[in-house]
């Protein structure tokens, strides 16, 4: 049955095609200005770079010591299968990557980049916030404001206080030791999170927001290049809403909760679905595939084995 939720998505973006004027949307693609285009893709390179370079600073409080080339071929092979499986969870495979050439553990291994990637839901649902109530639009919907409130208090609560985390799964059935086993497996990966809990890891956090502001920068200039008129903090807020959504296991890449997500919120603001589609398959385009293919071109033609030793791991 898992394997057939990603077909909603799919079944959903079709709908939403066949409901609309292709015509329009053509239309709004032969008039994207190139220009700006053009600057979305290099902002898509430096992004990724700033995210290898996070990634090492991650590696480096473990011990582990990673040249910045090889984080960033991994990266970028991360991306490809982050962008073909269900919720983006092929973007475990830096883990796999540790694994095969540190000799660490799976939850040592996940822990870095489980981290990485909580810096990134966490600063998402903050500038969530900050996008939904400057943009002073919904403001009458206040369980909006309650539930990132709660996302933002409970995430760091569950990785950074292990017992809460490991009383939640006393509540697991113990068939087949399922129970302990679950218990052992976070307990390790509980003692890599230490690593990442000290004054040094204001370095990532620095640059995580140097990477969100250059990615709504670059969701602004993808606006511009179809001359899309919107709140620049409602378009945050936009974003940020279906980056959470895309992370239900019911589509590939975004596909179709993408469309359906910008469609709906759009609307509030007077853009019409068209609009809203092409805005969509855009993002797609420049962001999700072009990166895609790198990371598959990563993937396919990167050979070099050599991996740089291993330093002391911290205590």
């Amino acid at each position: 049955m898992k394997k057939y939720l990603s077909l909603i998505g799919i079944i959903a973006f079709i709908w939403i095609v066949l409901s609309i004027d292709t015509k329009e949307v053509l239309k709004c693609f032969l008039n994207i200005n190139l220009y700006f285009l053009a600057f979305v893709g290099l902002i898509n390179i430096a992004i990724v770079a700033l995210r290898s370079l996070r990634w090492v600073k991650l590696l480096e409080m473990q011990g582990y010591n990673m040249n910045f080339a090889k984080a960033f071929i991994a990266y970028f092979q991360s991306l490809y299968f982050g962008n073909i499986t269900p919720a983006r969870v092929g973007e475990l495979s830096r883990a796999h990557f540790l694994m095969k050439d540190f000799k660490t553990n799976s939850a040592t291994a996940v822990s870095s980049v489980v981290f990485d990637r909580v810096l990134d839901m966490y600063f998402i649902l903050i500038l969530g916030i900050i996008g939904f109530l400057l943009s002073n639009i919904w403001s009458n919907h206040w369980w909006v404001q309650a539930f990132f409130g709660i996302l933002i208090f409970l995430i760091p609560l569950l990785i950074c206080c292990p017992k809460v985390t490991l009383t939640l799964i006393k509540i697991l059935p113990n068939w087949w030791q399922l129970r302990s086993r679950v218990s052992n497996w976070f307990k390790t990966f509980f003692e890599g999170i230490k690593c990442f809990l000290i004054p040094k890891v204001s370095i990532s956090v620095i640059l995580t927001a140097i990477i969100y502001l250059l990615f709504f920068i670059q969701c602004l200039y993808l606006a511009y290049s179809i001359d899309l008129k919107i709140n620049f903090f409602y378009l945050v807020f936009c974003i940020v809403v279906f980056s959470i959504v895309t992370l239900l296991p019911i589509s590939i890449s975004g596909m179709g909760t993408r469309e359906f997500v910008l469609i709906f919120m759009f609307k509030y603001v007077n853009i019409n679905s068209e609009m809203a589609l092409t805005y969509s398959i855009l993002f797609f385009i420049a962001i999700n595939l072009i990166l895609a293919v790198l990371g598959w071109m990563a993937y396919t033609f990167y050979t070099d084995k050599k991996v740089l030793p291993v330093k002391q791991a911290c205590k």
